[in-house]
C-alpha cells in the first residue's frame, strides 16, 4: 500500500470522510503517492500544528560560519565525533525497545566537541576515496541529527521539529544541507546507488545512519572511518566494511527492532519496507539480505511483516510520550503541505 505522510495522517485519518473534502496527493518516499480526503478546516488546523512544531533556529551559530577547528586538509578528524559518541551514548531500554540512548541534556550543556566536528565538515577534499567519503557522509548525518536535537530540544520526538528531514540545518563542503540531502541525495542518490553503491554497501548503510528515534538502528559508540593507513593486504575501506557489518548484525539481531522469524513470516523493521530497493539491490531480496547478515534460515519466499515504528526520542531517561504516527517514512511534510495549499485554493466550499 502507499506510504503516508506523517502530519496529514495525524490530522486526517484515512477512514475519515467529511462532507466537504478534497484530494491531496503527497510525495512521501521517492516512489509512491498517498492520497487523503481532507476537510479544508482540518487542513488549516494541520498547517497550524505544523507551524507550532517549528522551533526557531535563533541562537544557533553554524560552526562553518566561524573559524573553529576547520580541517585544513579537507579530511575530517572523525576521532572528534568518537569523543562525542563515547561520552554521551550508552546502552539502554525505553518503551520496551533495547537501544543505544543519548544523554542530550549533557550534550546540550557542552556541545563544544560536536560543534568542532561539524566545523570539520565545512570544506572537504574532493579527492576523498569512496570509503572516506561514505564514512564522512554517514558521520555528517549523525552529527547534524545530534545538533538538531540539541538545538531544537524536542520533548518527545524528532517529528516535533517541523520539516526535520528537509530543513537545511548543517553545512557540508560549503553548502547548506538537510538530513535528506545527506542520506538520500548523496549516500543513496534517491535509490540509484550513490556512495553506498560505489563502496558496495547498499542496504548496510541503513544500519549506520541514526534518526534519533527508538526504532532506528543504534547510534554507535564510535564514528565511522576509513583510515588511510591500513594493514598490509587490506584495502582502504576494510575498517568501514567491518563497522557496517557489525552495525547491520547488531540491528538485525535485536528482537525489539527486528523480531525475526515467527510462524513462517519474517518480522522486520519498517525500514525494510521503505527502502526495500536498497536491500534487493544488495543481495537480490530482503530475505537474502537478512539471511546473509544473520545466518538465519530464511526461505526465499518467506512472507514479510513490518512492525510499527517507534518515533520516540532515543533519549537517556526519556519519557517515551510520543503518540503520533509511527509507520510513516522519514520524509518531509513540506511538499505535502505545499500541494495541499494549492489544492485548497482551487476547491470551492
Amino acid at each position: 500500500s502507499a506510504q503516508v505522510c506523517q502530519l496529514l495522517e495525524f490530522v486526517a485519518p484515512r477512514h475519515w470522510k467529511p462532507p466537504f473534502s478534497m484530494r491531496v496527493l503527497c510525495f512521501c518516499d521517492g516512489s509512491q503517492y498517498a492520497g487523503f480526503r481532507l476537510h479544508r478546516a482540518a487542513f488549516a488546523a494541520g498547517v497550524l500544528v505544523a507551524s507550532s512544531w517549528h522551533t526557531s533556529d535563533a541562537g544557533w551559530v553554524d560552526p562553518c560560519e566561524g573559524s573553529i577547528g576547520i580541517a585544513s586538509n579537507g579530511e575530517p578528524d572523525h576521532k572528534i565525533l568518537t569523543r562525542v559518541l563515547s561520552k554521551h551514548v550508552s546502552e539502554g531500554e525505553l518503551n520496551g525497545i533495547k537501544s543505544t540512548l543519548v544523554d542530550y541534556q549533557a550534550l546540550r550543556r557542552d556541545p563544544s566537541d560536536l560543534k568542532l566536528y561539524l566545523a570539520q565538515l565545512c570544506h572537504l577534499d574532493p579527492g576523498l576515496s569512496a570509503a572516506e567519503a561514505l564514512a564522512t557522509m554517514i558521520n555528517a548525518y549523525n552529527a547534524v541529527m545530534l545538533a538538531m536535537v540539541v538545538h531544537f530540544n524536542p520533548v518527545s520526538s524528532v517529528l516535533e521539529i517541523d520539516n526535520v528531514w528537509m530543513y537545511k540545518f548543517g553545512t557540508v563542503n560549503g553548502s547548506k544541507v538537510s538530513l535528506d540531502d545527506i542520506e538520500h541525495g548523496v549516500i543513496r542518490d534517491r535509490g540509484n546507488g550513490g556512495l553506498a553503491a560505489e563502496f558496495g554497501a547498499r542496504g548496510r548503510i541503513h544500519a549506520g545512519v541514526n534518526c534519533a528515534s527508538l526504532s532506528c538502528p543504534d547510534l554507535p559508540f564510535e564514528a565511522f572511518e576509513a583510515p588511510k593507513r591500513v594493514k598490509l593486504l587490506l584495502f582502504k575501506g576494510a575498517r568501514l566494511f567491518e563497522q557496517l557489518n557489525a552495525a547491520t548484525k547488531k540491528w538485525l539481531t535485536n528482537p525489539t527492532k527486528n523480531p525475526g522469524l515467527a510462524g513462517g513470516a519474517l518480522k522486520l523493521s519498517h525500514i525494510f519496507k521503505w527502502y526495500g530497493v536498497d536491500f534487493v539491490n544488495a543481495e537480490g531480496s530482503v530475505q537474502a539480505f537478512v539471511k546473509q547478515h544473520t545466518g538465519w534460515q530464511v526461505a526465499d519466499g518467506a512472507s514479510l511483516d513490518f512492525i510499527p515504528y517507534d518515533w520516540n526520542l532515543n533519549e537517556l531517561n526519556g519519557k517515551a510520550s510520543w503518540s503520533g504516527a509511527v509507520e510513516a517514512a522519514p520524509f518531509s511534510h513540506g511538499l505535502c503541505i505545499f500541494v495541499a495549499a494549492i489544492a485548497m485554493l482551487s476547491v470551492p466550499l
